[in-house]
């Protein structure tokens, strides 16, 4: 059969399951201030997470903000998280991702998320991985435990399968392979039609007239802030209209941000900093609202090849602008549960969530209202 027909068949079954997401529009003519205490901001964020968009059983998608009769007055940006389209070492074990990819058509991975990303104006994603057909040597670390990720250059396909426009390589694992495995990387993403985000230098796209510079950087500790404060001011001197920096770092496995990067973070908004995006702690973390603007502390993972039973919790974030003659107008901030897969182990297919209770508990992840607990203990109900 051929992979476009079977596109279709994966795009028929997704518009055939009841599938819901939660979208919240926080008004950004109040702003919370910095005296806000963080129990007000999670009490707020969860009273205002109530209008809901369902995904009916029909023949067609339902309308969400980007799909309505009014989609060339609105400006959407998608952002997920880690997306590890590899295995360690890059072995194609029985079970890992790279085995997987061998038989699966690359629309597999992503297939829930097509008509999300297909629809939108940009989806934004990190490659936490190297993707590379050549023979390279392993990068030699000082740690105790650690990972080589790497796939087939093939893997890029992925990622254009699935929707997704730019994914950044600045992250811990880009490197595994050495300076030609990140090389490698982005010309394997260049050649299926993804931008790749680089280091040191900002993404630019202007969509619908609006011009969107996007710095990919490091985060590990306060003292990263200034590179992406530097960078901050290239892209405000290029007159982008809309700045967005997605930063790897902070502490794996930690569901509450830490000072130190709340703080960062904080900063890059007081910069003027549009939209703030993190990821690499593998688990999600909370999401607030800075003068206005939006912070997402850390997005998880989302399609993840780096284990079985990685961490399930996980969101879609996206960032919805109105186009009022030609100016960018109020923005709605819509937010997305998903798991990070289905089953036991890891089929490497993530879903958004439909189940209620578990719907709402990441939520409650998001507007902080857990930052001491976890939902991961939950039972997996679709």
């Amino acid at each position: 059969m051929q992979r476009k027909q079977k596109l279709l068949i994966f795009l028929g079954l997704f518009v055939a399951v009841d599938l819901i997401a939660i979208a919240v529009v926080l008004l950004t003519s109040q702003p919370l201030t910095r005296q806000t205490s963080a129990t007000t901001r999670a009490e707020t964020a969860v009273a205002e997470f109530t209008a809901q968009i369902r995904y009916d059983e029909t023949t067609e998608a339902p309308e969400t903000p980007t799909q309505s009769a009014d989609a060339q007055d609105m400006l959407t940006l998608s952002f997920a998280g880690d997306c590890m389209f590899a295995s360690n070492h890059g072995a194609a074990a029985n079970g890992s991702f790279n085995a997987m990819a061998q038989y699966q058509p690359p629309e597999y991975f992503l297939k829930n998320f097509i008509p999300m990303f297909t629809s939108d104006d940009l989806t934004i994603v990190n490659c936490e991985c190297v993707l590379s057909d050549a023979e390279l040597e392993e990068k030699e670390v000082t740690t105790e435990i650690a990972f080589w990720f790497k796939g087939p250059a093939s893997n890029a396909q992925i990622f254009r399968a699935g929707g997704v426009d730019v994914a950044g390589v600045v992250n811990n694992h880009s490197h595994d392979f050495g300076q030609q495995g990140s090389d490698d990387t982005e010309a394997a993403l260049e050649a299926v039609g993804v931008t790749p985000g680089p280091r040191n230098t900002p993404v630019y796209k202007t969509v619908k007239g609006v011009k969107i510079g996007i710095y990919f950087c490091s985060l590990y500790s306060y003292d990263y802030v200034y590179d992406c404060l530097d960078q901050l001011g290239r892209m405000q001197r290029e007159n982008c209209d809309l700045t967005v920096l997605f930063f790897h770092g902070g502490i794996e496995n930690e569901t509450v941000p830490e000072d130190w990067k709340i703080r960062a973070c904080r900063a890059l908004i007081d910069a003027g900093a549009d939209i703030v995006v993190g990821a690499h702690p593998h688990v999600l973390q909370r999401m607030e609202l800075y003068g206005g603007k939006p912070i997402l502390y850390s997005l998880g993972n989302f399609c993840f090849g780096g284990n079985r039973t990685p961490p399930r919790d996980t969101a879609v974030y996206q960032a919805v602008y109105h186009i009022e003659n030609g100016q960018i107008g109020e923005r709605e901030d819509v937010l997305i549960p998903c798991s990070v897969y289905s089953g036991g182990t890891n089929n490497y297919q993530p879903y958004i969530v439909t189940n209620t209770a578990r719907k709402q508990a990441i939520l409650d992840r998001l507007a902080g209202k857990t930052d001491e607990t976890t939902t991961e203990a939950k039972p997996e109900i679709a």
